[in-house]
């Protein structure tokens, strides 16, 4: 079976890469849409192909660039779905920071309606998935969102990642990490640093959103001895360092569907504290090294310091690996292709 990846996201997200190489053992080719056409882009760019199957994952790039796409996707997707199947994996609810803008809601919709079948990572999403866009429970499937650590380098011990970061052996280490945007909900942990100067270090680290963005938010900071920022894409041994340096990884976003800041910590054991209120992130709970705060103004305090209080242990996260082995995860996304390629238009 021969599979079409679109768009292309290898260079800033890992996920697309290893699902096409566990895909290569289940006797699925996958081959990536590159190449950005002006007009009608989707259709441009598979019209000379022979796939059985187009796999969306972030449709939103054909669509988000201005008003004048945002009108012709619907044209540009439904030549497609009248010669091709489409299914879709929903990484979000809506895109992150652009919700609001005009026909976003509308080609969300559309492209769930033009899929066959959408993929979806966990129960909770689902549920989500069907009450916003009103998705038939039949056309959903949960698969796990894979393990991101087959790609890290191998952790270096909680010493040597300090060392190599500058940080006191002493200090408790909590990390925001990724991507440095709006959507995460960084500002208000920021203010409660801030107000309550808990004996931790908050470090900010990733790319941030904009030069603006960044400087709005060292600006918020205030100069606080106990909140550092790294503001910049960290190579694979910096990544490591950061991830088996830190104490806890606080996760506060406004909204989302899936994280997978979340599932890569889980996955390296380092204990995660995040909102209660995103049920859509699955994280195998309980679990000892998951902590849920109603709110910063309730219960979080007390949350971080359970989760400060707990170790970091990777063999202690083998069965989440297990489970979410790239292995697993082609297995049944294949089984869908196949189910939707047998189908009848």
């Amino acid at each position: 079976m021969k599979v079409l990846f679109a768009p292309d996201y290898r260079a800033a997200n890992v996920y697309q890469g290893l699902l096409a190489e566990a895909l290569a053992h289940e006797e699925v080719d996958v081959a990536f849409l590159s190449n950005y056409r002006r007009v009608l882009p989707l259709w441009r760019g598979i019209r000379d192909r022979a796939d059985d199957l187009l796999h969306l994952h972030w449709p939103e790039a054909y669509y988000l660039p201005n008003y004048v796409r945002r009108i012709r996707y619907r044209l540009d997707l439904g030549l497609i779905a009248r010669e091709m199947k489409i299914v879709l994996t929903a990484h979000d609810l809506m895109p992150h920071n652009r919700a609001d803008e005009l026909l976003v809601r509308l080609n969300i919709q559309f492209t769930i309606d033009c899929a066959k079948a959408v993929f979806v990572h966990s129960a909770a999403a689902l549920e989500l998935l069907e009450k916003t866009y009103r998705v038939p429970r039949s056309k959903c499937h949960f698969i796990p969102h894979g393990d991101l650590t087959t790609r890290l380098v191998p952790l270096p011990s909680k010493y040597e990642a300090r060392c190599a970061l500058g940080f006191e052996q002493g200090q408790r280490i909590c990390l925001m990490f990724g991507t440095v945007e709006p959507y995460k909900g960084i500002e208000p942990v920021v203010l409660w640093w801030r107000s309550h100067s808990p004996d931790a270090m908050l470090a900010i680290v990733g790319k941030p959103f904009s030069p603006e963005y960044a400087r709005s938010l060292v600006d918020l900071a205030g100069n606080h001895p106990g909140i550092s920022f790294h503001l910049d894409w960290q190579l694979d041994d910096a990544h490591a360092a950061w991830l088996a340096a830190a104490d806890c990884m606080i996760l506060n976003y406004r909204k989302i569907l899936t994280s997978g800041a979340a599932c890569e910590a889980r996955s390296v054991g380092l204990p995660i504290l995040l909102p209660a209120r995103h049920k859509s992130i699955e994280l195998g709970e309980p679990h000892k090294s998951v902590f849920r705060f109603d709110s910063l103004e309730t219960d979080f305090k007390n949350q971080l310091e359970n989760a400060l209080r707990t170790n970091s242990n990777y063999e202690c996260a083998r069965g989440w690996r297990e489970c979410t082995s790239w292995r697993n995860v082609a297995r049944k996304t294949a089984a869908v292709y196949r189910l939707v390629g047998s189908s009848s238009k």
